[in-house]
């Protein structure tokens, strides 16, 4: 009996880490696929990472609805991603999103600019010289909005719900932010991600709204764009005589939104 109680759960254990790993390699599988078709065509040279990443994350984005949303039942009472009508909470979750992840990730890309990292990390380097390269235009659509709605239907739906399930809340936010930060393959990319997961994680669990996290995502990927193509915050750089109490004070509104919701989190 113990040794069939013990199998039982080796095989329940191993179900519950498929059940994370296949959705991940569905979705890159698929943006792979999606690379290599675009590679086939007669105009692939004109085709730039930006929009290849922008189609992978589209078609992906499908296949990821389809295969684990559309048509199938919820738990925890976690409401439909896109479909659930708008009340107080998503109001409410939309507008701490946009500046707990605005703060966070200007004041993170101002503290790894105080580091060597970017320097250090070649494949990060190429990664940024690949994104910006498109046209504006094209960069806002694929890495703005595209690829985040995307990534947090992957990340902090059906991954985070997969871990809430299997070790409860806790571990949905950390193992989905670590997930996410990992995936990245950098170590820049890492720490960055890795730190706004965990607030997206945070944010996820207080409103149970995918949107509410795919709008924070999308508001931190927008401001680096606007950060890295034009001149809005040419004036936050190193150097510059506001860049540490301009720091200092993101740094501050971003903790302080965070131990909110952490109270949040915790009465809940």
């Amino acid at each position: 009996m113990a040794s069939n109680r013990k199998t039982g759960q080796a095989a329940n254990a191993n179900m519950r880490v498929w059940n994370i790993v296949y959705p991940i390699f569905l979705y890159f599988a698929v943006c792979q696929i999606v690379n290599l078709l675009i590679g086939l065509l007669p105009f692939a040279a004109s085709v730039d990472a930006v929009k290849r990443q922008g189609a992978g994350s589209l078609l992906g984005l499908l296949v990821l609805y389809l295969n684990f949303i559309k048509g199938k039942e919820t738990s925890f009472g976690k409401k439909k991603p896109f479909t659930a009508p708008a009340d107080r909470y998503l109001i409410a979750g939309v507008f701490s999103a946009v500046i707990m992840l605005g703060c966070a990730g200007i004041a993170l890309n101002n503290v790894i600019a105080l580091t060597d990292l970017k320097q250090m990390s070649e494949s990060y380097q190429a990664v940024e010289q690949a994104f910006y390269s498109s046209g504006f235009g094209w960069e806002i659509l694929a890495l703005g909005l595209i690829t985040p709605v995307a990534e947090e239907l992957l990340y902090r739906y059906i991954i985070y719900y997969q871990f809430r399930d299997w070790m409860g809340r806790t571990a949905a936010i950390v193992g989905s932010a670590l997930i996410f930060g990992l995936i990245h393959m950098n170590i820049v990319q890492t720490i960055y991600a890795f730190v706004l997961g965990l607030l997206l994680g945070l944010l996820m669990e207080c409103y149970q709204d995918v949107r509410v996290a795919a709008i924070g995502h999308i508001a931190a990927n927008i401001l680096s764009l606007l950060r890295g193509e034009t001149d809005l915050l040419s004036w936050l750089v190193p150097g510059e005589t506001v860049f540490v109490p301009v720091t200092v004070v993101l740094l501050i509104v971003t903790v302080l939104f965070a131990i909110l919701h952490l109270i949040k989190f915790k009465k809940d």
